[in-house]
Order: structure tokens, then sequence, then C-alpha cells
């Protein structure tokens, strides 16, 4: 039977990455793609010779892990996502968003608090009356957003 024939004859089988093949695919470093598989989230299909290697849907995990990153999980968060029912990755989503919304809430007072500081009439923060007395609120046990409303 010629080659051509055998080839042909023969059941496919999907070809599988290598870790070099992985990150050029990924954009995620060899080094970086081995702790992933220490931590569960990328596992390779197989090992041949000792070097891992990957099904093509790795190259899908590995996004959904930068994803992941890229929108504030850890990669703690991430595994347990990806492990989860249905339910607990709604928990999770809703705990993420409520974690958001008190981040951009800190930011927006700090923002106010940098914009003063840009344009304050001492014309130096840490010569304006304000500065110290928002400073002060937080040495009493005031929040930052108190202290700063009290300040002005």
């Amino acid at each position: 039977m010629p080659a051509t024939e055998r080839t042909l004859a023969s059941p496919v089988t999907p070809a599988l990455l290598s870790i070099g093949e992985l990150s050029e695919r990924t954009g995620v470093p060899a080094t970086t793609l081995r702790y992933y598989d220490e931590l569960g989230l990328v596992r390779p299909a197989a090992r041949a010779a000792g070097r891992r290697r990957y099904a093509a849907p790795a190259v899908r995990d590995v996004g959904v892990i930068l994803f992941f990153r890229e929108i504030g999980f850890s990669l703690a968060e991430i595994g347990r996502f990806m492990a989860g029912e249905r339910q607990c990755r709604r928990e999770m989503i809703d705990h993420k968003l409520a974690e958001l919304a008190a981040q951009q809430h800190r930011i927006e007072v700090a923002r106010t608090a940098l914009e003063h500081g840009r344009h304050c009439p001492a014309s130096d923060p840490m010569k304006c009356s304000r500065f110290w007395a928002i400073i002060e609120g937080r040495q009493r046990g005031l929040s930052l957003e108190e202290s700063h409303a009290r300040a002005h």
C-alpha cells in the first residue's frame, strides 16, 4: 500500500502542541504555562519524552485565563470559576461586581482628592490646611470620603 493510502486509511489523531507552540499561539511565556499547569488551570493532554503536550483547546483555555486576569480575577478565583458549577459562577460574578464597584468608589474619592491637590490654592498640598484636615480626619477613624467632605 502506498504511503498516501496508508495515511488516508489511518485514523486521524489531532496534533498536540508543544509548550513552545502553545506559548507562540497565546503570547504567554512557557514559564507561565508551566505555572498554570502547577495550579491546575491548563493541563497538558499528554507527555512525550517528559515534555508537555497540549490539545488544541488549551489555546482557548489560556485565552479564558488571560481574559479573567484582565478583568481583575486572581488565578485562584479563575481556578474556582473554571471548576465551578453554574450557580457558583454566578455568585463569583456578583462578588466580583461588588468588589469592582467598591474599587471604583475608592478611585473616585482618590481622584477628587488628587484633583484638589493639583488645583490647591495653597500651591503645595503639604502646606494646605485642607490636606492636613483630611489627614487628621483619617487618623481619627473617618473614611477618606468623610474626611474629605468635612474638610470642604
